[in-house]
């Protein structure tokens, strides 16, 4: 409704009046008692309340007879608001800054200088002040039913005063005395009608001393004085008829609730807790209530925890609190001693509540008025959570993606996931994105503890959303999936990053993990897979790739006899070795890794001592992988090394490198018929290397990279990778150092590379 204007002190002019409800109007859902009134002897109301609605994060900023004054932001604007507590109706106010005194209908309209004192329940402007106009330099502190507190200096002293009307409007400035000349101001604040209370510190020899002055305004005298441990301008008070309570501070953050009788010396101090950031005290009757403000909004529990945040009720003669709310924003006294408060329990979410004395028990009781329709629990509104079934990395671009969105951004979200195998881990912790976006997880297939690539197969996954306010309970989720990839030729644990094989003295064969190797920090501690004993057996080992039928890769190896063996891997190790046949010792070198016939296995290459290369096409079956040899042509004796790399030059079929005795590699583009374009220069400089090794993609780029050992070089630096171009005329990037200390100098298990005597495949 629009009030009309009647006089020129009428409000309505200047007040735009939006009714949240109208005869007829249907009824929103909301958790709303029957009758809206928020004082406990306000007549009861007619039921239009049920539609009343409250913006998230409303404030109560003062209750009195008729209604209430609250607050809320929309965008950067603070809007204020009056609701009748009899209909719910809503008022609001123009302008973008008010006051109100509790336990009366009048608010105060703040622009610029001016401040204006408006009686809501009938909108009559009762008086203004003019700040700039007091005479000398004031900084306000209080709001008064009778006018305001406000305080400047006189030679060098700060000197609170007392403004007022007399009947003609003329305005009467009293300095309030009784208060210490040398008293340094904490903190002003409102009693019961008729007073306010004053909190100061004095210093003499270099000793703080606190105290808290009650003042009479009608007076402006100070009547009552209290000692009192350290206060802040962060410290809460209140006056009752018979007691006054305040909030101190006994350590940097541990608050005591302190509450004496008036007049009384005796003062009873309760600890409550971390109070940091402020907080709200009311008596009512014999109890005083008390929390620390803006736990909603809170970010940590380091300091204070959710029971700190709690709004209790204390009995003044001693015994159990009574707790009321899960935490407080504020609270506002009615005139009859009750509270209206705005804040929420996990039970009823966020809202209006009114705190009153129950009749039967004579303890306080909250009870919900409206509901801004926001949980105080945190709560999950939107999720996009890891895949269920086959996840199949390398097709979703080497990353797996999962969000999650909240009732509220204070939160601290974890995801964990889990190889159900080997029980490694991956975890991941996003703490405080804005409101309007998700809380994000990328994982890119790597463990979170020692950054190895992560295994294929089954894992199950947890996301732990907590409350960073501590205020409710952990939201959780559960799931699983299997991890897969495209198999890599060199990957002898199934994790699609491939391995480098080292063969020691004694025969131990081990694999190092080339990805691995390069994301972690030189002085990492490494553990490698290890592969097996007994491999000194063998004077020639090639990695082969998947040969076998599986998607693991494979080994293969010849005796001193000449009979070759297979390895087949199993993505956890190698299974027991299978023969494959005589007569193979006719070879001087082997190489493997290459599709060189174009049906997506890899085939083996083989160098008699004659110099002509063989191509052994491999078949898929492991009780016969290889079908008959094909010759490929001589010549090769040429070279003292050559390496199968699989696809380097960017087309589908595999490829091969060789050096000849002059230390120049030369590159082969196979054709993908068993055959190879005309060999290509790829450079000199390589007669250094004691073995080339087709290794793979070591870096996840989709391209397969070479690694080079020079045996007889420094420990630190004797081997290198030299990571694919895509580019055939220039395959290799210069190469790089492939160091890790512990690969090198592992003492314990004599695998470490320095101890020498190694082959490195």
């Amino acid at each position: 409704m629009n009030h009309r204007r009647n006089t020129r002190y009428r409000l309505a002019a200047a007040v735009a009046v939006t009714l949240a409800v109208t005869a007829g109007t249907t009824a929103t859902a909301a958790p709303t008692p029957p009758a809206f009134s928020t004082t406990a002897g306000a007549k009861q109301g007619t039921g239009r309340q049920d539609a009343l609605t409250m913006p998230a994060g409303t404030r109560v900023v003062s209750n009195g007879t008729t209604g209430f004054l609250a607050s809320h932001r929309e965008g950067t604007t603070s809007v204020y608001t009056w609701t009748l507590h009899e209909s719910g109706a809503q008022t609001r106010l123009p302008g973008q800054s008010y006051a109100g005194i509790n336990g009366t209908d009048i608010v105060i309209r703040a622009s610029d200088n001016t401040r204006t004192y408006i009686d809501m329940s009938t909108g009559t402007e009762l008086t203004t002040f003019d700040i700039g106009a007091l005479g000398g330099t004031y900084t306000t502190h209080l709001y008064l039913d009778t006018g305001l507190v406000a305080s400047t200096t006189v030679d060098n002293v700060r000197e609170p005063h007392l403004f007022s009307r007399d009947e003609q409007g003329g305005l009467i400035d009293r300095k309030v005395t009784g208060l210490p000349a040398e008293a340094t101001y904490l903190r002003f604040e409102s009693g019961m009608p008729g007073t306010f209370l004053v909190h100061y510190l004095t210093r003499a020899g270099g000793v703080d001393r606190f105290r808290v002055a009650l003042v009479d305004t009608a007076s402006a005298s100070v009547v009552e004085t209290y000692d009192t441990l350290k206060t802040t301008d962060r410290t809460a008070s209140a006056v009752s008829p018979t007691h006054v309570a305040w909030t101190e501070w006994d350590t940097h953050y541990g608050a005591t609730l302190a509450v004496v009788r008036r007049g009384g010396t005796e003062i009873r101090r309760t600890p409550i807790g971390e109070a940091l950031r402020g907080t709200t005290v009311r008596l009512m009757g014999d109890w005083v209530a008390v929390g620390a403000t803006n736990g909603g909004e809170a970010t940590t529990t380091r300091v204070l925890t959710a029971a700190d945040y709690r709004l209790t009720a204390h009995p003044l003669d001693g015994g159990d609190p009574v707790p009321l709310l899960d935490h407080v924003a504020n609270t506002a006294q009615s005139p009859d001693g009750d509270l209206i408060a705005t804040g929420g329990t996990v039970e009823k979410g966020e809202g209006l509540y009114r705190i009153a004395l129950d009749p039967a028990t004579g303890k306080p009781t909250a009870s919900l008025l409206v509901t801004t329709g926001v949980p105080t629990a945190l709560t999950l509104t939107a999720e996009n959570p890891p895949p269920s079934g086959v996840f199949d990395l390398d097709r979703n671009g080497g990353s797996l993606n999962a969000s999650w969105m909240f009732s509220r951004h204070n939160a601290s979200v974890s995801l964990v996931l889990t190889h159900t195998a080997s029980g490694r881990q991956w975890s991941s912790t996003v703490a405080m994105v804005s409101p309007t976006i998700p809380f994000p997880f990328t994982w890119k297939g790597i463990f979170s503890k020692d950054r190895l690539p992560a295994y294929n197969g089954d894992y199950t996954w947890n996301m732990t959303a907590k409350p960073a306010n501590g205020i409710g309970p952990d939201v959780v989720r559960t799931g699983g999936f299997t991890l897969t990839r495209a198999p890599e030729p060199h990957d002898f644990n199934d994790n699609g990053s491939p391995d480098l094989l080292v063969r020691n003295s004694t025969g131990h064969l081990t694999a190092f993990d080339g990805g691995h190797v390069l994301a972690l920090p030189e002085t990492s501690v490494y553990q490698p897979s290890v592969l097996g004993t007994g491999w000194n057996t063998y004077d020639l080992i090639t990695a082969t790739g998947d040969i076998g039928g599986t998607t693991a890769g494979d080994l293969v190896g010849r005796d001193k006899t000449g009979l070759l063996w297979l390895h087949q891997g199993n993505g956890k190790g190698l299974l027991p070795r299978m023969k494959v046949g005589g007569g193979w010792q006719i070879y001087n070198r082997l190489t493997a890794g290459s599709d060189l016939t174009g049906d997506g296995r890899p085939d083996l290459l083989a160098t008699d001592t004659a110099g002509v290369l063989w191509l052994y096409k491999a078949t898929g079956t492991a009780t016969a992988p290889f079908a008959q040899r094909v010759k490929l042509g001589g010549g090769w004796g040429a070279y003292n090394e050559i390496t199968a790399t699989g696809d380097i030059g960017g087309a589908p079929a595999g490829d091969l490198v060789a050096r000849d005795k002059d230390g120049v590699l030369w590159l082969y583009l196979g054709k993908g018929d068993g055959t190879f374009a005309p060999r290509t220069r790829i450079g000199s400089g390589w007669k250094a290397y004691t073995k080339l090794i087709g290794i793979g993609d070591t870096d996840g780029d989709g391209k397969n990279d070479l690694v080079a050992y020079d045996e007889k070089s420094a420990p630190h630096s004797n081997l290198y990778v030299y990571k694919a171009t895509g580019n055939w005329r220039a395959p290799f990037a210069t190469g790089q150092p492939l160091i890790n200390h512990d690969m090198y100098y592992r003492g314990s298990d004599g695998l470490g590379l320095a101890t020498g005597g190694h082959r490195v495949y």
